[in-house]
């Protein structure tokens, strides 16, 4: 790369780039009102009460109506494009009723008052486009679920989040998280999907796999279970960053991920992809939908995926399967059931090299390694499958009062044998062996929440009141790792040379033949309650209160001899404060206060204290915010300042609890149509992670290790107004320095990598068809990914969709 070049893609100028990019829509974008968001309706005329539910249901809108008033009514048919208030006014029609928004956010009815002045049937929203799409530029206005708080506007939200919509995930060809991960400016991918792990991600500066929580449709389970998560079957993913304790109940700082499951379809829908995932590994994924029944009473969606075949590096092979079935009960006007169900596989062989450096002053460059091979053994591995089912139920009591619960289960099993190549001697690395036998995980999660919409004189409420917990089991055979060599000991054939790779046969060991016992068991209880509450059309606010208890066990009978048994059971009472404040429609901006309880640390496989539970921790978060939309574009900006117990696995290979993490830092995003032809998505985060009061005194005030203090990214798709249908597609993505070693002694040099893709769309017997292109690393960069993996290899993806 040239030298003007490298200075042109050098962080701080990406990042005001980005920062830019918002001010190239016109001026009179600027000045318009935010865009409409809307959905496709084809909904006959029906009783009233069963349309309007519909529409509010699918479209996350509140109603809070005297059943009186909807009595023996029929609505006007619902066909077309519609924002959510125009298709409620579409079936209104004919009733004598009119929509009328209530100071708490919620809508009511009311009888059309003879002679006043109302707007019309005509449809100002025809044009409209539907939220989250590609004609929206991905923007998606509602959140599905904000933990506790059920639905609401993402730009109501005092909170950093970001939605990555069906739309999205599609044309970004997402086969994993970190296709999601990779463009989100403020998330740093830590562990790749091909190491065979749960997600592993760096948000707000808290590093390892532990700093990612996971929600399912607002139900909290552990990270453990996101193996058992396809992007395939969600409808789209809801990423918050901070804490979210009084949210979603015990939490790491770091953020969640929440996904939402693909609903049933009330028309029928039809849609088969045949894709690759890069080097020889093709996918096949149907997705139908449609009424089970003439009534509407019942609809289905059922998602299904077979995957197979070698990744683009060498040797490497990635096999998924998946069965995920999603059912719609509209039992009443005001009762609607939903189940769902799974069965999910994943299989890696030849997993990501974890490397290992004894002493981080001999970590070679990336450069004198090849990204694209495998030096690891081609038999080394990682099994998961997952069984999962649920119900949720919502029930409007009456004009004031919602309840709305759900329970879900999963069960999986994980195994994972793996040689991650060590280094203790200049220029060359070992392959020690590490063997596990399968782990049987159980885990339960469950929410029961009161909604109540009301008003106190001129003060609107949307208070809910309620409960959260998970439990999880844990069962590990008492022979989980072998008794003797050759566990831990180089099966590799020697000390190799950097740049090369030796492929062995599989060594005999034996594991996974004893008893199988309870290894550990978590519990956590969160009752809380909530008050959303509007004082004009400028201020609101949201106040909250959790008390929140942990239980854990756990049995180390596997490394500890005699058997070391942990337990804890701990309680807290924590408050959640946010004071919103809207100048302007388009413009929000917001302060938020929020502390809680988490679960401690657990010692990693990887430690030689792994599986050590540590005491549940408290952490702290301020924030300040502002979210605006600017004509088609949605804007973001956080700061904030966390503090956390700190907890590392250290050169010694031992897990330990020592001082505090305190980060402060900046996020800002962009998304959205900055012209008619561009849409990007994009943003920064800077950072100034610190740990405090460590054991050694030395480290004080040092970066925690594999954080990067600069993130810049941006993606952005342009459309090709003279041929039709298509749209080139790139970005930019920047990863800051990091360091390797507590002491700060070694970093890891920044990076840069960038994309290159073209979309096209056309019409196939009046069926759609998409052809899709992307190319990832398009320099084929070669770099450390962070202290333990390298990052990916240039990587092709294509697939051809078609709906009909």
């Amino acid at each position: 790369m040239s030298r003007t070049l490298d200075t042109l893609l050098r962080p701080s100028l990406l990042a005001i780039a980005i920062a830019l990019s918002a001010p190239l829509a016109s001026t009179a974008l600027m000045a318009a009102e935010q865009s409409s968001t809307a959905r496709s309706y084809s909904l006959p005329a029906g009783p009233l009460a069963t349309t309007l539910n519909q529409i509010a249901s699918q479209a996350g809108v509140t109603l809070a109506i005297d059943s009186s008033l909807l009595a023996g009514k029929t609505s006007a048919p619902v066909e077309g494009t519609f924002e959510a208030t125009t298709a409620l006014r579409e079936a209104l029609r004919g009733t004598g009723l009119q929509l009328q928004q209530s100071g708490s956010g919620s809508y009511t009815l009311v009888p059309v008052v003879e002679g006043a002045l109302t707007l019309g049937d005509v449809n100002i929203n025809a044009a409209a486009v539907a939220e989250g799409s590609e004609a929206a530029g991905y923007v998606s206005e509602n959140i599905s679920n904000v933990g506790a708080l059920g639905g609401m506007k993402l730009q109501d939200t005092p909170y950093s989040m970001s939605v990555t919509s069906q739309a999205l995930l599609k044309n970004m060809q997402a086969t994993s998280l970190d296709d999601v991960f990779k463009r989100n400016p403020f998330t740093q991918v830590y562990s790749p999907t091909g190491a065979g792990y749960a997600s592993a991600v760096n948000i707000r500066g808290f590093s390892s796999s532990g700093s990612l929580n996971i929600a399912n449709d607002g139900l909290r389970f552990t990270t453990g279970a996101d193996a058992g998560n396809f992007l395939e079957e969600t409808e789209q993913l809801e990423v918050i960053t901070g804490l979210t304790g009084f949210l979603y109940g015990p939490a790491s700082p770091g953020g969640l991920a929440n996904y939402v499951l693909k609903r049933p379809t009330y028309q029928n829908y039809r849609s088969v992809t045949l894709g690759n995932a890069g080097g020889d590994n093709y996918y096949l994924h149907g997705d139908f939908g449609g009424p089970i029944d003439d009534e509407g009473k019942f609809a289905y969606r059922l998602n299904l995926l077979t995957q197979d075949g070698e990744t683009a590096i060498d040797m490497q092979k990635r096999r998924r399967e998946m069965i995920s079935l999603a059912v719609d009960w509209n039992v009443s006007d005001d009762l609607q059931i939903q189940f769902d169900a799974s069965h999910k596989k994943t299989q890696i062989r030849g997993v990501t090299s974890y490397w290992y450096f004894g002493d981080q002053a001999l970590r070679p460059r990336a450069s004198q390694l090849d990204n694209d091979k495998l030096y690891s053994q081609k038999w080394a591995f990682s099994d998961n499958e997952t069984d999962k089912g649920g119900v949720r139920a919502t029930w409007r009591l009456d004009d004031t009062f919602t309840l709305r619960g759900a329970v879900s289960s999963q069960k999986y099993t994980e195994e994972n044998t793996y040689t991650g190549p060590t280094v203790y001697s200049a220029g060359g690395y070992t392959q020690p062996l590490y063997a596990f036998a399968p782990i049987e995980h159980q885990e339960n999660s469950a929410y029961l929440f009161l909604d109540a919409a009301f008003e106190t004189g001129s003060i609107g409420h949307k208070m809910t009141l309620g409960y959260q917990g998970n439990n999880s089991r844990i069962k590990q055979y008492e022979d989980h790792v072998p008794s003797s060599p050759p566990q831990y000991v180089d099966v590799g054939g020697g000390t190799l040379p950097f740049g090369t790779g030796q492929q062995v046969d599989k060594p005999g060991y034996s594991i996974g033949n004893g008893n199988k016992r309870l290894a550990s068991t978590s519990q956590s209880n969160n009752f809380l309650i909530g008050d959303v509450i509007t004082l004009n059309d400028q201020w609101s606010s949201i106040l909250g209160v959790t008390r929140t208890q942990i239980k854990s066990y756990a049995n180390d009978f596997i490394y500890s001899s005699p058997e070391k048994k942990t337990r804890y059971d701990e309680s807290k009472t924590s408050p959640s404060v946010s004071l919103i404040y809207k100048p302007v429609p388009w413009l929000t901006t917001y302060a938020t206060y929020i502390e809680g309880l988490q679960a401690g640390g657990t010692a990693p496989y990887n430690a030689l204290n792994a599986g050590e539970i540590f005491a549940p921790q408290v952490s702290k978060q301020y924030e300040i915010g502002a979210k605006a939309t600017v004509g088609e574009t949605l804007l973001t900006l956080a700061l904030f300042n966390i503090e956390k117990p700190n907890g590392f696995l250290g050169e010694s290979m031992v897990y330990t609890e020592s001082g505090t993490q305190v980060n402060n830092g900046l996020e800002f995003s962009v998304t959205g149509k900055v012209t008619p032809e561009m849409t990007v998505i994009g943003g920064f985060t800077l950072l100034d992670p610190k740990i405090k009061d460590a054991d050694v005194k030395a480290n004080d005030g040092n970066a925690p290790v594999n954080v990067a203090k600069q993130l810049a990214k941006v993606y952005a798709e342009y459309d090709i107004n003279s041929v039709p249908g298509l749209a080139l597609t790139g970005g930019a993505f920047y990863t800051g320095k990091q360091y390797t070693d507590e002491a700060n002694d070694y970093q890891l040099p920044s990076f840069t990598t960038f994309d290159a893709g073209a979309r096209y769309r056309m019409k196939v017997s009046e069926n759609d068809l998409t052809l899709r292109m992307n190319v990832s690393n398009l320099a084929n960069k070669e770099y450390w990914l962070n202290s333990h993996y390298l990052g990916d290899p240039r990587t092709v993806q294509f697939s051809a969709q078609l709906e009909f």
